[in-house]
């Protein structure tokens, strides 16, 4: 398939699409169209043909050269004119450049759907301000705190027992400096309390700071399928679950796998660690009785996060069995050290205040729109690939063979769309995790997510 574009100042440029090639036509199209450009073949106000004539006269469908012109539109090289055309845009270009310098980057980073901080928009600022203002202004009493404030222990069980039905006193909770601590804390107290056993599975996919707490802790490390069963734990001193919200599959315990886990704890002698953060247990459906609940506080211990888009960096709680206090206390500064007081009474503010309910519920609400935007332009998805957005959270996985998944990153990096490789979310055991890519789409605005999945719908079209 192939054809000589004229543009308006009659400058010929051959564009040659092959369907043998395994990059796929509408990326073809925006690799030569780019290239033309760059070296100035195509110069600025040149009026690219209709996607229909383009389309006839390279012999494939509208849709490709639509995806084309989306994808050029999305990088910076085109503009479109309500009731004129698509035209090429005004750059600097060194026509004497080499062509793979032209190549080497976009024009322009369009989308990262990388992980990243939660969205900050209608930020609650002058709470925000308040609440570090008057922290700034209390002495520094009562330096020794091992566990965290007491205005914070127990301003984290009121909002546990307010927002989640969990019933916690303050002398169970635990502040920490973020989530890879508070997992170290846990292992190295579990650790000294139990004769036998430094053995943990841990809940796969996932994020990487469990496994590598338990690796510094000394322990063997080993992978929990996403959702399990206990059987699949039985090899396991603990067992640390994602229940509220699997990270990025956004997948949650049903109650009956929630009574399993807790049997299993009980009948082993082993411990549950749940892990539960605002983005990924933000979402849809009924709440269910927390394992700390169904445990009556006994063999399972809590670790989160609260108001991740307010919450000072590297602020994390503990909620834990009361035979582990005393060898927690033990622990706290021989890792990061203890929280700044300035920081724990701030944060103490903005939840007795409410801010914190208020700003997740949201953040909830927004992440509910955005997986139904994603699911609804993502669906239908040609096969062999399968799309996995779960009813909680701000990811969507998108599971394909390992040639596809490759060449998807690559080609979405040339574009300037960034993703994850879903073996990043195995690091128990990456070289046999499934092929497939994480869409994290939360913290992006909503121009950005757009031209990101503009992206990825060029490249989807291109298999079908």
């Amino acid at each position: 398939m192939g054809g000589n574009m004229r543009g308006a100042d009659q400058l010929t440029v051959h564009i040659n699409l092959r369907r043998e090639r395994t990059e796929h036509l509408p990326q073809q199209l925006v690799t030569q169209l780019a290239r033309a450009i760059h070296r100035g073949q195509l110069a600025p106000a040149t009026r690219l043909p209709s996607t229909r004539d383009l389309a006839r006269l390279l012999g494939v469908s509208r849709g490709v050269v639509i995806s084309a012109y989306e994808l050029l539109l999305a990088k910076g090289l085109v503009e479109s004119r309500p009731g004129s055309g698509t035209y090429v845009r005004h750059l600097q270009i060194d026509p004497t450049r080499h062509r793979r310098r032209a190549l080497a980057a976009p024009a322009r980073r369009v989308c990262d759907f990388t992980p990243g901080p939660a969205p900050t928009r209608a930020f609650p600022l002058a709470a925000w301000r308040a609440a570090w203002r008057e922290a700034s202004y209390q002495p520094p009493l009562d330096q020794t705190a091992p566990l965290g404030m007491p205005t914070l222990r127990e301003a984290i069980a009121a909002h546990l027992r307010r927002t989640r039905g969990i019933r916690v006193d303050a002398d169970e909770v635990v502040v920490a400096s973020g989530l890879r601590q508070a997992c170290w804390l846990l292992f190295e107290a579990i650790g000294q309390a139990q004769s036998v056993g430094r053995r943990i599975a841990v809940e796969q996919p996932a994020p990487a700071y469990p496994v590598l707490a338990g690796r510094q802790a000394g322990w063997t490390v080993g992978a929990l399928p996403e959702n399990a069963v206990p059987q699949q734990a039985d090899a396991a001193d603990v067992a640390v679950v994602f229940a509220e919200g699997n990270h990025p599959l956004g997948t949650v315990l049903t109650l009956d796998q929630r009574h399993a886990l807790v049997d299993w704890a009980f009948r082993t002698g082993g411990y549950l660690v749940d892990i539960n953060t605002e983005q990924a247990s933000s979402g849809d459906g009924l709440p269910l009785p927390a394992l700390f609940s169904l445990a009556g506080g006994q063999r399972v211990a809590m670790a989160g996060t609260i108001g991740d888009s307010l919450a000072p960096p590297g602020l994390a709680y503990l909620v834990i069995p009361r035979e582990l206090t005393p060898r927690i206390a033990g622990l706290i500064g021989d890792d990061d050290g203890p929280v700044a007081r300035t920081t724990q009474a701030a944060y103490a503010r903005l939840l007795r205040d409410g801010v914190l309910v208020h700003r997740a519920t949201r953040i909830g609400r927004l992440f509910t729109e955005r997986r139904e935007q994603v699911r609804a332009a993502l669906d239908p998805v040609p096969h062999p690939v399968r799309v996995m957005i779960g009813p909680r959270g701000s990811t969507a996985t998108l599971l394909l063979p390992q040639h596809l998944a490759t060449a998807m990153v690559a080609q979405l990096a040339e574009l300037g769309v960034a993703v994850t490789p879903l073996a990043e979310f195995y690091r128990v055991d990456p070289a046999n995790s499934p092929a497939g890519i994480v869409l994290a789409f939360g913290h992006l605005p909503d121009e950005e997510l757009r031209c990101g999945i503009t992206a990825i719908q060029a490249f989807l079209a291109g298999l079908g």
